[in-house]
């Protein structure tokens, strides 16, 4: 698949997938090759990759719940694995997207604020129900191929597209200097806790976490929480 590379505004390299532009052709064109749908082929792959993890899933399996032919996979991909990656590439190119848009219409924002509009986007980035929590914990508890992949690939240019506002506001003395890998950790348990253990919450707690109001409060709460604390100041 050809891919274009530049750098966004604070210096990271990603990549932007030119969807539906195919790959190097190889002789033997599949039949239906011509009407693949890149975007609904990777958002396929994603439910199936997070429903049944990489291992247990065929390029068999996604090419029926896709609507396409296995043959179609093949040709473009060669391997569950190119597939996995590609799949991966456009589900950060699709967050870094929607945060450059976010800049865009948010110009006017101190990067306080600017950091608001970002961490309510990662909280519904994964209150989508697309297989991209699931997936992201099958793959990210231990070492390999695919856990370093994501790493590089996904983790790595999403957490760089806030480094120099945290470098910024830490320099002005605004938030702490605590460690970076906290700052990580913290933002990321707070957004994913509720999606990453669906059935518990809702079960222990009576609720939808597919209720657009209960993502919003979710987001309000993170928000508050980071960024306040939980003390009331009494």
């Amino acid at each position: 698949m050809e891919q274009s590379y530049y750098i966004n505004t604070f210096g990271t390299l990603f990549i932007v997938l030119a969807m539906g532009t195919d790959v190097t052709k190889k002789v033997g064109r599949p039949i239906g090759s011509t009407d693949l749908k890149m975007e609904h082929l990777y958002q396929t792959a994603l439910r199936v990759f997070g429903d049944r993890g990489f291992e247990a899933t065929t390029l068999t399996e996604i090419a029926l719940e896709a609507g396409i032919t296995r043959s179609s996979i093949n040709y473009h991909f060669g391997s569950k694995m190119e597939l996995w990656k590609r799949t991966i590439d456009y589900l950060t190119n699709q967050f870094i997207i929607e945060f450059h848009s976010n800049q865009k219409y948010h110009k006017d924002l101190d990067d306080i604020s600017l950091l608001r509009v970002v961490i309510r986007q990662m909280v519904h980035f994964w209150a989508k129900d697309n297989g991209f929590g699931r997936m992201a914990y099958r793959e990210m508890d231990q070492p390999g191929e695919r856990a370093d992949y994501f790493i590089e690939n996904m983790m790595y240019p999403l957490v760089n597209l806030t480094k120099g506002v945290f470098g910024r506001l830490r320099k002005q003395g605004i938030i702490k200097k605590f460690d970076k890998q906290y700052q990580l950790s913290i933002i990321l348990g707070m957004v994913s806790y509720i999606f990453a253990n669906s059935y518990m919450f809702e079960k222990m707690h009576g609720v939808d976490i597919k209720d657009e109001a209960l993502i919003d409060q979710h987001a309000d709460a993170v928000i508050d929480i980071f960024f306040n604390g939980i003390r009331t100041g009494q």
